[in-house]
């Protein structure tokens, strides 16, 4: 009682604080047209086929989720549409990440056989490396692993990264395969219906889960006495969950999205450019050479004095390159730039924490009087980040300040709000000049989005056709370049 007590604390600790971040220091904002699209166009909880989204249950079933309790819970208590998505949306992503670090810190605690207060340390070492990650020096807008382009990609990426990653610290943690779901407990219910939203969410995000489940799989193979039908019914969960993640591979093959992404070169040719780029990123674009470092020169040890932790770390070290070669070959077929995005390299950096904090577990335990530095670690990566010699960048479209998002979407609400009010069934609503394609990030599109949008959620009496018109002075105006 007293450990889960604990753990609620940190988890308590770590909620206020992302909060505070998502809602004040960097807030999730509505922006751009994707994001007036789907936070109102929920989806049926169930994959489809030839869909343009196919298997994308878990963020356009959540973000439709959030939006709605924004404009009927949140609002009328705050009294301003925006704000109160940004206070959902917060509560959200700070719920997924608190439940994310208790996760880890439970893992520190049972399986790297930390003493509560150095695995709760730990857990707070663990936070704040996504945030240091890609610190430069004396630099602003600084990437980071929770960072993403806008509103609708928290839900698309970031939240599929934490289940995805929380789940695998589960799994790495309790054997699934072990009469769990031989009946319909609260817990079985409950983990049954997470390991289906982290399988249909993306298959960007989805592939920790599934690397980390095969890489079990290859672990716990007997080859002396194998047995191909024994084997399979033994680990009967960890199989289906890799079977319901190829089919969730084929049904995403078979998407709109996917088919609108073809592209005339030759696939080996983009798969070549994709790696290089891949890998370049992943070896010099951030900090994690320091930690792969650290945790390299800690293996012999381990090996010597530790197979139980040794063994651990040889599971996650044989993801990273299975992660890298999954990216790639997914990337290359969609976007070679997608493997760049702090969001897909998400997974990457998760196997490489729990490696480097594993290995400072391992001394840890061997030295116990080591663990009196843990509290300056912590400290120290805290101040690095947030020294104010160098800022984090805003998840928004193009990097826009917060404050100028908010500022364009209300423009935005009040000319739809004033034609409700004066009886019009139609409105040209001024917009700030986008790109030359289709004014993205404000699409000539957005307007029937918008309108079902507002009306969806109460802000207009009824849908109202609405005509986006560019004028460049808006982005003066606003200082949108």
């Amino acid at each position: 009682m007293k450990n889960f007590s604990f753990n609620i604390m940190t988890g308590t600790l770590i909620f206020i604080a992302m909060f505070v971040f998502f809602s004040q220091v960097h807030p999730i904002v509505l922006f751009d047209g994707d994001d007036w699209n789907v936070i109102s166009d929920a989806r049926v909880g169930l994959p489809k086929w030839h869909g343009w989204n196919p298997i994308k249950i878990l963020p356009e079933t959540l973000f439709p989720i959030c939006g709605y309790f924004a404009a009927y819970v949140v609002c009328p208590i705050i009294g301003d549409y925006l704000t109160a998505f940004t206070v959902t949306a917060a509560l959200i992503v700070s719920l997924f990440i608190a439940a994310y670090v208790v996760l880890f810190v439970t893992f520190a605690e049972k399986i790297l056989g930390l003493d509560k207060l150095s695995a709760n340390l730990f857990g707070a070492m663990f936070l704040l490396l996504h945030f240091a990650i890609y610190l430069q020096h004396n630099t602003q807008d600084n990437l980071y692993l929770f960072h993403t382009t806008d509103a609708d990609c928290y839900f698309n990426y970031v939240l599929p990264n934490l289940l995805n990653a929380a789940l695998v610290l589960l799994v790495a943690r309790v054997d699934v395969t072990k009469k769990f779901f031989d009946s319909a407990t609260p817990n079985a219910l409950a983990l049954f219906f997470a390991f289906y939203l982290a399988i249909f969410s993306n298959v960007l995000s989805s592939c920790v889960l599934a690397i980390y489940v095969f890489v079990e799989l290859m672990f716990r193979v007997e080859r002396k006495k194998f047995n191909l039908r024994k084997f399979f019914t033994a680990n009967r969960t960890l199989f289906m969950l890799l079977i319901f993640w190829l089919i969730s591979l084929l049904f995403e093959a078979n998407g709109g999205r996917a088919k609108s992404m073809a592209h005339e070169e030759s696939y080996f040719a983009l798969v070549i450019d994709t790696a290089a780029m891949t890998i370049h990123s992943l070896l010099f674009d951030n900090h994690g050479n320091a930690l792969m470092i650290f945790s390299i020169l800690t293996l012999p040890f381990m090996w010597r004095a530790d197979k139980n932790l040794w063994l651990l770390t040889k599971k996650f070290l044989l993801c990273l390159p299975l992660w890298t070669i999954y990216i790639i070959l997914v990337a290359a077929r969609a976007e070679s730039t997608y493997s760049l995005r702090p969001d897909v390299q998400f997974g990457f950096f998760f196997f490489l924490f729990v490696i480097f904090l594993t290995s400072l577990g391992f001394w840890i335990k061997k030295f116990p009087r080591a663990a009196f530095i843990l509290p300056i670690l912590a400290f120290a990566l805290f101040t690095w980040i947030f020294s104010g010699k160098r800022t984090l960048c805003p998840s928004t479209f193009n990097h826009v300040p917060e404050i100028i998002c908010v500022q364009v979407s209300q423009h935005l609400i009040d000319q739809i709000t004033a034609a409700d009010r004066a009886g019009l069934n139609e409105v040209t609503i001024t917009v700030p000049k986008g790109d030359d394609i289709d004014n993205y990030p404000f699409p000539m599109y957005m307007g029937k989005n918008i309108s079902r949008t507002l009306h969806a959620h109460g802000m207009i009496s009824r849908r109202i056709k609405v005509t986006i018109k560019p004028d460049m002075t808006l982005n003066e105006r606003f200082n949108l370049k």
